[in-house]
């Protein structure tokens, strides 16, 4: 499994100007192949800071990832948004366990 986790920092009062298209990108992007998992929140404690938590079945289904459309809009809208900060990372996941059993 791609774990890609981390967290980007935008323009003060940014993220209520994107967020339609943070919506639309997240609910395509949950029915693409090899998506497991895919979400964006906002940081409680920066509101301007949003959190990235995906996984992926394998590296070939993120990597198509990034060639849909609906991600060819969501990189512009942060483009637009003004990416102050970013610091998101791919892992790949080996052994897995679940925390409470």
């Amino acid at each position: 499994m791609i774990i890609v986790s981390g967290k980007a920092k935008v323009e003060p009062g940014a993220l209520e100007k994107v967020r339609d298209i943070m919506e639309a990108t997240i609910t395509k992007t949950r029915q693409e192949d090899g998506c497991i998992y895919y979400s964006y929140g906002v940081d409680v404690l920066d509101a301007d800071t949003f959190v990235v938590v995906e996984y992926w079945e394998n590296w070939a289904a993120l990597e198509k990832h990034f060639t849909q459309p609906h991600m060819a809009a969501w990189m512009k809208a942060l483009g637009d948004a003004g990416v102050l900060e970013r610091d998101i990372k791919f892992i790949e996941a080996g052994e897995e366990r679940n925390m409470f059993g």
